[in-house]
């Protein structure tokens, strides 16, 4: 892997945090239009970006990479105005992508701490179903639970988790994954790399076979009843479903001749979990569920 495709996979992974936080990328002089906006300083390969909070660096340099947060403006920043707030070792030549998910989940969380907004009439965000506790029996893994394993995941997507809570007062599952789960899921099925795929479908099997109705529906209907377009990237999936398996066939058959369902898969309707029958309806969402 080049330096410069790390630091690709890096900028992908961080976009969506130092958006939110109000920055953007600041593409050095001189770079052509196919080039990546990477600057070489003395031996660093640098990405800069700048916004009303200030300025951050992420930065390679001698199997090293870091990432630099400084309050001062791009155009008036010098080195002393920066801080060192996460650093890495990274070598390209045997690094692969579960480093560059390290690296971004330590790159975002420090972007947050560092630049988000601390709101203190807002309450902390609710607790997802442990394990244990689902395992006994006495809960179900509710929407909030799949979510909240869903970003562990993928780290990238932490911030678009905590924002939909925030936002609700609720976690909204429609929501998140029709707008940014699902484009991650869909990537993973499409690279079919095997130990990604057990890791996710570990989850999702373990979250289904212990989860409330809605979860189950949330599962089998919104996340992988996306797939309904593409029988190539549904039948990767086959071999990691467990119980859910001729569900998922079956939604996926339906979404496929029904347009008026498929409407309503990406404009879902609103609806409250049935948190103690087990048994599921799948089409109930479709249907609007009633």
């Amino acid at each position: 892997m080049e330096i410069n495709s790390a630091l690709s996979l890096i900028m992908k992974g961080t976009e969506s945090t130092l958006n939110s936080n109000g920055f953007s990328i600041i593409v050095p002089e001189g770079t052509g239009r196919d080039e990546p906006p990477v600057a070489q300083v003395n031996g660093h390969s640098i990405v800069t970006y700048g916004g009303k909070k200030g300025t951050v660096k992420i930065d390679f340099f001698e199997g090293k990479i870091s990432l630099f947060c400084s309050a001062a403006q791009a155009d008036k920043a010098v080195d002393n105005d920066f801080k060192k707030m996460s650093t890495s070792l990274f070598d390209p030549e045997t690094s692969d992508n579960r480093d560059i998910s390290y690296i971004v989940n330590e790159f975002c969380d420090s972007i947050n701490e560092t630049y988000a907004k601390k709101d203190k009439s807002k309450s902390k965000l609710p607790q997802p179903v442990s394990k244990s506790a689902a395992k006994s029996g006495s809960v179900y893994y509710d929407v909030l639970t799949l979510g909240s394993r869903f970003a562990q995941i993928y780290p990238e997507l932490k911030q678009a988790y905590k924002e939909n809570i925030e936002k609700y007062g609720e976690f909204l599952a429609d929501e998140f994954f029709v707008n940014y789960g699902n484009a991650k899921f869909r990537e993973t099925v499409r690279e079919n790399d095997p130990t990604q795929m057990k890791k996710l479908f570990n989850m999702l099997n373990e979250v289904y076979n212990d989860g409330t109705n809605q979860t189950q529906s949330v599962i089998v209907v919104t996340i992988l009843g996306s797939l309904y377009d593409d029988e190539a990237l549904l039948a990767n999936c086959v071999d990691y479903m467990d119980d859910m398996t001729l569900s998922v066939i079956e939604v996926n058959k339906l979404l496929k001749k029904s347009p008026s369902y498929r409407a309503k898969l990406e404009h879902p309707p609103l609806y409250k979990p049935k948190r103690v029958k087990k048994s599921i309806p799948f089409l109930n969402q479709l249907n609007g569920g009633n």
